[in-house]
This record gives C-alpha cells, structure tokens and sequence, in this order.
C-alpha cells in the first residue's frame, strides 16, 4: 500500500468517526434518557481545576454553576460571542458576592476578637458598681426592718468598714448618726434616729445605684445590633480595597451588559454604506 492510498483510508476513518466535543452529551443507557446541556456542563466543570479552586475557597461550586445557568436561563445568549459575555458576566456577578462575603468575614472577625475585651470590661464594671451598691442595699434593709429596733450594732459596724474610704462630710455625719443607734435610746428618739437615717441613706445611695443601673444597661447594649454594627463597621486598607472591588465589578458588569445589548442590536454587522449615505 502507497503513501497516498494510507491517508486516503486514514482521512475516511476520522471522517466516519465525528471528534467528541467539549458540549457533547454522554452517550445514556439503554432506557434513560439523554444528559441535558445543563447536565453535560456541570459534569464537565467538576472535572476542572476551577472547580477544586472554588472549593479551596470555601465556596460552593453548585451556587456558582446555578448562578451561570440562571444567567444563560434568562438571557439566552446564541452560541459564540454571547455565550461569552454571559460568562464573563456571571464571572463578575460571583466576584461581586465573593466581595461581599469578603466585606462579612471581616467585619465578623473584627467583632469576635473585639466583642470579648468589651464584655469582659463591662462585666467587671458592672460587677463593681453593684459590690459598691451592696453596702447600702444591706443597711437599707436593716433599718426598714420592723419591729427590731433598726439595724444590729454588727450591721452598723460592717457598713462603716465599708466605707473607711470616704472623707465626705455627709457620709461622716451619717455614720455619726449610725453610731448613735448602738446606745440605748427611748423609743420616741429611737424612731426618730431611724426615720433621719432613712432619709440621709437614700440620698447617699442614689449615685450608687445610678452607676449600678447604667452599669448594667452597658453590658446589656454589648450584645445589641447597635453595637455590633460599630463593632464590624469598615476600615483599614481590606475594606478599602473591597469597596474598590465592587466598583469595579459593577463598572464592568455594565460594560458587559451594554456590550450584549448592542450585539444583539447588530452591532458587530458590517452595515452597508449606501444604506447608512
């Protein structure tokens, strides 16, 4: 056998035997029915290296193939240059939510590392603005405490250790007052120490118990959407450069949209130059 008669043979056999394409369909079994062209496109993008790439990056590989047929599903490019600004479009759409949930993962690691230090410096001082209350909250107690005469000389005594601290004239003279209850006194006089006590306790209590409370309204407003919108909110150069990502895409996704539009209007048609005289 010649030259010229082996590739005259070989040129039959590639023509009786059609190249499988990138798009075409694996052959069903007997009683199945066909692979759609939707089905063919996801087995092939599973067997890519982009499809380990998407996963090395923790996203999901089947929201971003249903995101490409969602576009190809409404705009319905024709096969060629359409095809592939739809592509490229859905390309820059998953850039776009790729930025976002870069923008997500910061602002939720800025609040995890932050949210601790902040709970922690609002519990302790909270804590101490109610150890602080506490004092007055046990005398109070003792002198509204009826029938016993008022408050024991031990819870007289414990509330003044309390308070060795404080040099204030009116906290002196309320301790004065306190000492005088220790003594025996008549009943009438006794009644009237306590009433007085009452009264002067209430007004040192009350900056006390206002720390307290607006101690406690801090820690509670740790966990509220307020703060943790402060807490997460942009900065530094990753969000900068995430907000520029996103101007980007979306300047680029109107460029592709713009471009398909006036492709489909004919725009890459030769026009005829007596039509356009």
């Amino acid at each position: 056998m010649d030259s010229a008669q082996q590739a005259e043979m070989t040129n039959q056999k590639f023509e009786a035997e059609p190249a499988p394409g990138p798009s075409a369909p694996a052959a069903a079994p007997p009683g199945e029915p066909a692979e759609t062209p939707e089905a063919v496109r996801r087995r092939q993008f599973y067997a890519r290296p982009r499809a380990e790439a998407l996963c090395g990056l923790g996203e999901d590989v089947d929201e971003y193939l249903e995101l490409m047929e969602s576009l190809r599903a409404d705009l319905q490019p024709a096969a060629g240059y359409e095809a592939l600004l739809v592509e490229q479009m859905g390309e820059t759409i998953w850039e776009m939510r790729r930025a976002q949930r870069r923008r997500e993962g910061l602002a939720l690691r800025r609040i995890q590392t932050s949210m601790l230090a902040e709970r922690m410096r609002t519990a302790v001082a909270a804590d101490k603005a109610i150890q602080n209350r506490e004092p007055f909250e046990r005398l109070r107690v003792a002198l509204e405490r009826r029938g016993g005469g008022g408050p024991t000389a031990e819870e007289i005594a414990a509330f003044v250790a309390s308070r060795k601290d404080d040099t204030s004239p009116d906290m002196r003279e309320f301790i004065r007052l306190l000492e005088s209850l220790k003594k025996p006194l008549e009943e009438p006089a006794r009644k009237a120490a306590l009433r007085q006590a009452r009264a002067q306790l209430h007004d040192l209590r009350e900056p006390y118990e206002q720390i307290a409370w607006t101690a406690g309204r801090r820690l509670e407003k740790v966990d509220s959407p307020e703060n943790l919108a402060a807490l997460g909110a942009p900065d530094g150069e990753a969000a900068a450069q995430i907000h520029k990502t996103e101007d980007l895409c979306l300047r680029r996704l109107w460029r592709l949209t713009n471009t398909l539009a006036k492709v489909r209007d004919g725009g890459l048609k030769k026009k005829n130059s007596r039509q356009s005289l």
